[in-house]
């Protein structure tokens, strides 16, 4: 499927939100490549990444969210039998040492300052332990998680990804992109909850992966800031697993020399051929193979996503928004930005000043490198 090419138009507003990147401490390694994407390239066969959650402060309501949690450090012990069974068969890896809330602590925010956790959507790596946050905060999440997904284990015998103690005691929102409500529009082919009525922040209707997947949008600057364009983050949840299913476009191609290169430190000059890496695409070798290869991404999306066709639909959107030089597309699990990101309790507002974008944008495709200079040495 061909993602869409239109400029993205976004209301304008002058109000922001300071976005910090968590990272949660939490790792998801050894995940077989058929669970992310196909076809599989050499240096793919398994993968891992962080777990990213997002701080936002919103200071014009002194709001304080939490855009996802990682996972739970008792995650062993606490999640049901059946989960823990299929992640052993499958031998995927998971490791964390801090739940979020002591992140927070440790930087000066109590868990009861938070006003409200938004779940991208249920899985065990994103819902952390709600139980560290008293019942005031409050948790959000996307059109039809209520009913599909709660109460959880052990309430639910058959329940695996998420457990009824995450619910209780607290108030659940179920954001219902209803086409009558105010705070209702659409961006791009999403549609879009304005969370503040402001414009600073918007929910993102993305499913596929889960029902009711969200994703966000946070503005980062203003026009009036500098006197230029507004600046975003696309906070994507597991919208997708890695750059492979949504890069390059043909609003973003493989250029012919990249910089840094994938496999060297950010910030610096080194430089490689695009080239190296469009020989080994998928479209190289067909009809008009040496402009698809530059131009559409090297992988379509894979594994055991709730509604796969909906799920390559949300992908080559946000491929249309990855494309626009003023948003920052950062999703959960993406190791390739690990040492480009600056986090909690430093802000990610600057993003674009300070270089994220072009610095972090091909690094995903470093085990592909990689693979081709062993394969060089056999």
């Amino acid at each position: 499927m061909a993602s869409s090419t239109g400029k993205i138009e976004i209301p304008k507003s002058s109000v922001t939100v300071d976005v910090s990147v968590i990272n949660s401490t939490s790792w998801v390694g050894n995940v077989p490549h058929w669970f992310v994407f196909e076809p599989l390239y050499p240096g793919f066969e398994r993968n891992g990444g962080p777990t990213f959650v997002f701080y936002i402060y919103h200071k014009p309501s002194n709001s304080r969210l939490l855009f996802d949690l990682g996972v739970r450090k008792n995650f062993r012990t606490h999640f049901s039998p059946h989960l823990m069974k299929g992640l052993d068969e499958i031998h995927m890896q998971i490791s964390v040492e801090k739940d979020v809330s002591e992140i927070l602590v440790e930087h000066g925010v109590q868990p009861g300052d938070i006003d409200s956790i938004i779940f991208s959507h249920h899985h065990f790596d994103h819902v952390g332990d709600t139980t560290k946050f008293p019942g005031t905060t409050r948790l959000v999440v996307g059109p039809g998680y209520k009913q599909r997904y709660l109460p959880g284990w052990p309430e639910n015998p058959e329940a695996a990804e998420t457990t009824s103690d995450t619910y209780e005691g607290r108030g659940t929102v179920e954001i219902e992109f209803a086409p009558n409500d105010h705070q209702v529009l659409t961006i791009g082919k999403f549609k879009a909850y304005d969370y503040f009525d402001d414009g600073s922040f918007y929910l993102l209707s993305t499913p596929g992966h889960t029902v009711g997947h969200l994703s966000a949008l946070a503005r980062t600057t203003s026009s009036s800031d500098d006197g230029g364009g507004s600046t975003f983050i696309f906070l994507g949840g597991d919208i997708v697993h890695s750059c492979m299913v949504f890069r390059p476009t043909e609003k973003y191609p493989l250029p012919d020399q990249i910089s840094p290169a994938p496999n060297s430190a950010p910030f610096s000059n080194s430089t490689c051929p695009g080239d190296l890496f469009a020989s080994m695409h998928r479209f190289r070798n067909e009809e008009d193979g040496e402009r698809k290869s530059r131009t559409t991404p090297f992988c379509l999306v894979a594994g055991p996503d709730e509604d796969l066709a909906e799920s390559q639909r949300s992908t080559d959107e946000l491929a249309n928004f990855d494309g626009e030089d003023n948003i920052l597309t950062i999703f959960a699990h993406d190791g390739s930005l690990l040492d480009v990101l600056e986090y909690f309790p430093q802000k990610a507002n600057e993003w674009k000043n300070k270089g994220w974008g072009p610095q972090g944008h091909w690094r995903f495709l470093e085990p592909l490198m990689q693979s081709k200079k062993e394969a060089s040495h056999l």
